[in-house]
This record gives structure tokens, C-alpha cells and sequence, in this order.
């Protein structure tokens, strides 16, 4: 059938509803006319909701994105200094002779920065004959170190996350 006999057909079984139940019929349709509209709206709102959601992830990932950009810059220019430290040659202003806590503090004089003990080790490693004779480097120097922290020549401090301590010249 085509759609205008559907329609001739649906005209006649609508005349042969009496008065209530057409009007039963036609709030029925409202009813679900008004449900459709409210789906609608609400399919809309959670369509809005969805694509703030979503702008807002893209933004939280751009600066995500941004974040681990900018350490990764800091990170290659701490790996430069990394490189710079194993580099560093103390030549003849170093004193072979002078005390333990002189050549910890010359030497992070030298280096410009805060050092850990183990950069500390591979400095003198470098440049001290004698400190090359301790059988044990780590509890070699850190005797010293704490003489030189007692003594206030140097600061420690302890660093979230990491094992001993960054040392550095007071300020």
C-alpha cells in the first residue's frame, strides 16, 4: 500500500472512535510527544555535559603534555651539568695537602652546585691521589662530611624521594 491509503485508512478508524476515546488518544500523543521532547532535551544537556568533559581532558592533557616538556628541558640541562661535573678537572688550585673538609668544600666550590657524596667521590677520584688509597670511598668521606657539616662549612640536605643527602656551600 501506498501512504495515502495509509492514510485513508487511519481517517476511518479514527471516525469510528467515539469522543473520549479520541481525546484519550490525543493525551496519550502529548504524553508521549512531551517524553520525546524531554528525551531530546535531555540527550542535548548530556551531549553539552559530554563536550565540556571532553575540552576539559584535551586541556588537562595539553598541560600534562606541557609539564613533561618542560622537565624534560630541565632534565637535559641537569644531565649537561651531570657531564660538566665528571669533566671537572680541579688542576693546580687543588691542594693535595690541605684537610679533608677543605677539599669537600673546594670542590663544591668547583662544581658551582650541590653535589651528592657519590659526585663528591668521583671528583676526588680524579684529582686526589691519597683518596684513591681508602679501600672504601663511601665511608671514607663520610666521616668528613659530617665533620664538615658539624662545623657548619657545608649544608645537607635530604631529598624526598632519595637516599642520603644533596651537599652544598652555606649561603
Amino acid at each position: 500500500m501506498n501512504d495515502s491509503g495509509i492514510r485513508n485508512l487511519e481517517k476511518l478508524a479514527l471516525k469510528q472512535l467515539s469522543k473520549d476515546e479520541l481525546i484519550a488518544k490525543v493525551l496519550s500523543l502529548e504524553k508521549k510527544e512531551r517524553e520525546l521532547v524531554d528525551k531530546h532535551d535531555s540527550l542535548i544537556q548530556s551531549k553539552k555535559e559530554s563536550d565540556k568533559q571532553h575540552e576539559e581532558l584535551i586541556n588537562n592533557y595539553e598541560n600534562r603534555l606541557k609539564e613533561f616538556y618542560e622537565k624534560h628541558t630541565h632534565n637535559q640541562k641537569v644531565t649537561e651539568d651531570y657531564k660538566k661535573l665528571v669533566d671537572l678537572k680541579l688542576g693546580k688550585a687543588y691542594n693535595i695537602d690541605a684537610t679533608w673538609i677543605d677539599k669537600i668544600v673546594f670542590v663544591l666550590k668547583a662544581a658551582g652546585r650541590p653535589l651528592r657524596s657519590s659526585e663528591i667521590i668521583e671528583v676526588l677520584l680524579k684529582n686526589d691521589v691519597t683518596f684513591r688509597t681508602i679501600t672504601n670511598y663511601q665511608k671514607g668521606l663520610s666521616t668528613h662530611l659530617t665533620k664538615a657539616l658539624n662545623y657548619g662549612r657545608i649544608i645537607g640536605t635530604k631529598q624526598k624521594g632519595q637516599n642520603g643527602y644533596l651537599f652544598s656551600l652555606p649561603v
